[in-house]
């Protein structure tokens, strides 16, 4: 019996071994195929880029270490940024990275620095607008047109700096503003877009737009 005991322990510890090694095996061949990445998209893709501008890259995967050939490489995940000072005149950007060992090279043309600050072009509400319709507003949002593509954020206030509690995303040279259910706004009341945004180089606009509901009818 003792005998019989001893072969069924051994046969257990022989599969939990085998289990374990199966295991390992599985996971390191789910790494293995999560490591490799491939170069997706650039923003800008080409053309030309002011000396102290950024560059956005996609990739399929987490790149891992991302080095370019000039500029400072930032970022998690499946984007990186790389940031001037780039040499004035015709650049070659070659990308390298670890997970894969891929390269892309990406061709600008090197301008002169951006300094001009990004500017709202259009959109819903214009600053100091009155008489604006609530329902049309709480049905189709609000929309904001930038000069330039822009990175930050939006929000809908009270006139006393209080958050409506609306959706705010900021995307290329668009901003939206969205009703949650449950915070429409109302009739005459003030209201103000605020919020901060800037282009690839860095320049920032406040953005602060007021506008007035019109009267209940």
């Amino acid at each position: 019996m003792a005998k019989l005991f001893r072969i069924f322990a051994l046969v257990f510890a022989a599969l939990f071994a085998l289990s374990l090694i199966v295991g390992c095996g599985g996971d390191a061949d789910e790494e293995e195929a999560a490591a490799d990445a491939a170069f997706s998209s650039a923003a800008p893709a080409s053309g030309d880029l002011a000396s102290n501008g950024t560059i956005t890259v996609t990739f399929d995967n987490d790149p891992g270490d991302v080095t370019a050939s000039q500029g400072t490489v930032a970022g998690s995940g499946k984007s990186r940024t790389i940031s001037g000072p780039f040499t004035a005149g015709a650049l070659s950007l070659t990308l390298t990275w670890t997970n894969g060992g891929g390269s892309h090279t990406l061709t600008y043309n090197v301008t002169a620095p951006d300094t001009t600050a990004p500017t709202v072009t259009g959109g819903t509400v214009s600053d100091g607008d009155e008489d604006v319709d609530p329902a049309e507003i709480n049905d189709g949002g609000i929309e904001i047109t930038f000069s330039e593509e822009v990175s930050g954020n939006i929000a809908l206030q009270t006139e006393a700096g209080d958050n409506v509690g609306w959706i705010g995303t900021v995307d290329g040279t668009t901003g939206t503003l969205e009703l949650v259910a449950g915070k429409e706004i109302g009739n005459e009341t003030t209201y103000v877009i605020k919020g901060t945004v800037s282009d690839g180089a860095g320049n920032e606009l406040a953005v602060e737009v007021t506008f007035t509901t019109a009267a209940k009818e």
